[in-house]
């Protein structure tokens, strides 16, 4: 890839955070300062199916005068895309709306979404005829129908999360043959880490130069590629210059996510490695 864009190696970048809101209040200060990046994670923790108005009105009260990106994680738990089985589908609809729902109601512009593909075999297979990748995606297009469809009518983009996948082709194949504006690809650099460790797939780098322009959000978190840990950056063994240096040749800029314990701590780690701000 050429390295065209002026951010490259030259720019530290301003990392926000995920949070519930019950924990929103230990970060506010920091999220607003700067208005951060900020992925509010409520809808992955059962609240769909009760009446959350007086969760989101809290979010909103804390969030007044806030102009950063916003987004929430959507519902993932038995979440499946990719299934087969009508009534599987129809639940996975069913709770992805739901959390489109609360993002409307705290006006948030992204959603996150598992990806569907769930491997069992040799990542360099994963992207062949003889896996029923094109039936596959076809499964996922029928599925997300409704989902993108309410994603564009309140202006929230979809981004899909790379969770078991051993390579990015499959990612890539689906969101170019749905073609929205309203799909778009997210990172985990743990999980890109730990199906490199175990010799199934590229690293975090790779995924990020990968996705280029259809990157829109990351979540960055550290490991030892043993398990899904979501340690503070420094504490495992990602190459974090790395990351930022590929991420300095995205553009537009994704929105990037601390996904740990102590956000504060690791934006202090990046920071002090002049990659963060």
């Amino acid at each position: 890839m050429a390295h065209t864009n002026s951010r490259f190696m030259s720019e530290s970048l301003l990392v926000g955070a995920a949070r519930k809101s019950d924990g929103l209040e230990e970060i506010l200060d920091w999220i607003l300062e700067d208005n951060r990046d900020l992925e509010i994670q409520d809808p992955c923790t059962g609240i769909l199916d009760s009446d959350w108005s007086s969760i989101a009105e809290h979010i909103n009260s804390q969030l007044d005068g806030y102009t950063g990106r916003l987004g929430i994680h959507g519902a993932y738990d038995g979440i499946y895309l990719g299934s087969s089985d009508t009534l599987v589908q129809q639940l996975a609809q069913k709770r992805i709306l739901q959390s489109l729902d609360f993002a409307e109601a705290i006006g948030a512009r992204q959603c996150v979404v598992h990806s569907p593909f769930l491997f069992f075999g040799s990542h360099q297979a994963c992207h062949s005829p003889s896996t029923d990748l094109e039936a596959s995606i076809g499964r996922v297009q029928d599925t997300m129908q409704p989902l993108l469809e309410k994603a564009a009518s309140i202006e929230c983009v979809l981004v899909m999360e790379n969770i078991f996948d051993r390579n990015p082709a499959p990612l890539r194949a689906l969101l170019e043959r749905i073609d929205s504006p309203y799909l778009k690809r997210s990172i985990d650099t743990g999980h890109a880490a730990i199906t490199e460790r175990c010799g199934n797939g590229p690293s975090p780098e790779f995924w990020i130069r990968e996705a280029g322009d259809l990157l829109r959000h990351l979540h960055l978190q550290d490991t030892n590629g043993e398990y899904d840990y979501h340690w503070t950056p420094g504490r495992g063994t990602l190459n974090w210059p790395g990351i930022f240096a590929a991420l300095n040749e995205i553009e537009p800029s994704p929105h990037l996510i601390l996904e740990i314990k102590d956000p504060i701590a690791g934006w202090k780690y990046l920071k002090d490695q002049g990659l963060a701000r």
